[in-house]
């Protein structure tokens, strides 16, 4: 239950990661002139940042369950970044969508029980 809880929280970092890059990104002007490193805002350093917490969680995880357990877990990801989409930037969604999302959990149920 541990290691679950450790996946779980990894995985929900470097979500919250990913919507950080995306803020970032829209916040990122398109100007010639502008080096890289000019155009890098701060959400894209913080989700690098919570990239790097995923990554260290996620090996933790893995010194204590099955590789074959753990990466479906992943999709959790999905659908979180799915979800905070829609909430936070507006994005449309369609039922196909949603079912697919909930396919997904579907699937993570199913890996959690076996």
């Amino acid at each position: 239950m541990k290691e679950l809880l450790l996946l779980i929280v990894s995985v929900s970092i470097g979500a919250v990661g990913q919507v950080a890059f995306k803020y970032g990104a829209m916040q990122m002007v398109e100007n010639p002139g502008v080096t890289l490193l000019e155009k890098i805002k701060w959400p894209i350093v913080l989700g690098l940042f919570l990239y790097g917490i995923s990554t260290i969680l996620w090996i933790m995880a893995l010194k204590k369950v099955e590789l074959s357990y753990a990466y479906p877990m992943v999709s959790i990801g999905y659908v979180f970044v799915f979800m905070a989409s829609y909430f936070l930037f507006n994005e449309p969604i369609s039922w196909l969508r949603v079912g697919g999302a909930v396919l997904i959990l579907a699937g993570i149920v199913l890996v959690a029980k076996s």
